[in-house]
């Protein structure tokens, strides 16, 4: 693996007010760390299925320890529970529009709504409460760690920040980073992943360095990892889904056909794999949220 320090580029930023635009048109997967490190996640190589509700106003997904996938967007947030077909809008108090969440294993979402305000839902709640962050105006992609420590990029100052539960305020990781960083995710030993340049890099717990990972997909959509902690990525302009195992070593193709343009990606702790597809088919332009089952 390369190590680089990352530095700021100009124009790869999130605004407040672009970044609820940005997730109309590209879609990033949010981070939710898995809940327990697991000894094995197979290659998955089950059923691919199309779930059958589209057109929806979601962009960003997490799941949590009980295998509900969280939806989130200009649309607010809804749920998926395990084994059904239609989302269940959440409809908190004020319907945020979200610009990107995260999600611990016990449900609880952490997300930044319109305006820069960095805001959480307890689970059962309906009513977001702040997080003690500044008001962000320009950020990257939002994490979540086992514990529910919740990262972010300020892009504005170029500090990546790590709010630990009940903290006060964020403290800012030693890492070195640009006002780029992509899709931000974290495994169960607080490793981050996140994606720039054509780059998927590495920033271990406590590094200084980020260390770009080999042949890893360029065109990034997604990315998400299991509780293998192996690392997953939609690639956009090839249309696949790789995986790569979390001690590194080789990408694998996983077996999705039909995809136009991935996007952001979940994998549940069955080990099933969920996909945002934007639809380019002139004839049929609505997207759709496909899964692949674990076995």
């Amino acid at each position: 693996m390369e190590k680089m320090k990352l530095r700021p580029r100009k124009g790869f930023v999130f605004t407040v007010v672009a970044a609820v635009v940005i997730s109309v048109l590209a879609a990033c997967s949010p981070g939710s760390a898995p809940t327990a490190p697991s000894k094995d996640v197979p290659l998955q190589s089950g059923e691919q299925t199309t779930l059958p509700f589209r057109g929806f106003d979601y962009r960003e997904m997490g799941v949590d320890a009980k295998n509900v996938l969280y939806l989130g967007g200009t649309g607010g947030f809804a749920t998926l529970p395990s084994g059904a077909d239609q989302p269940a809008p959440m409809r908190p108090s004020g319907n945020p529009l979200v610009s990107t969440f995260g999600v611990a294993p016990d449900g609880r979402l952490s997300f930044v709504a319109l305006g820069g305000a960095v805001e959480t839902i307890a689970p059962g709640s309906t009513t977001p409460e702040p997080l003690p962050f500044d008001k962000l105006t320009k950020f990257g992609q939002m994490a979540v760690g086992t514990d529910g420590s919740v990262y972010i990029t300020d892009n504005q100052r170029n500090k990546l920040l790590k709010l630990a539960p009940g903290a006060a305020a964020p403290i800012e990781l030693p890492v070195e980073i640009g006002n780029g960083l992509g899709h931000l995710v974290i495994d169960a030993d607080d490793n981050l992943y996140s994606a720039r340049d054509g780059k998927i890099l590495k920033i271990a717990k406590d590094a200084e360095e980020a260390v770009a990972i080999a042949d890893a997909p360029e065109n990034v959509g997604g990315l998400a990892v299991d509780a293998a902690g192996n690392l997953y990525a939609t690639d956009r302009m090839a249309g696949t889904v790789s995986r790569m195992p979390g001690g590194g070593g080789d990408w694998v193709q996983l077996p999705f056909s039909g995809l136009q343009r991935p996007s952001a990606i979940a994998v549940d702790g069955d080990g099933n794999v969920y996909v945002m597809n934007v639809n380019l088919r002139e004839t049929d332009p609505r997207d759709t949220l496909v899964r692949l089952a674990a076995k």
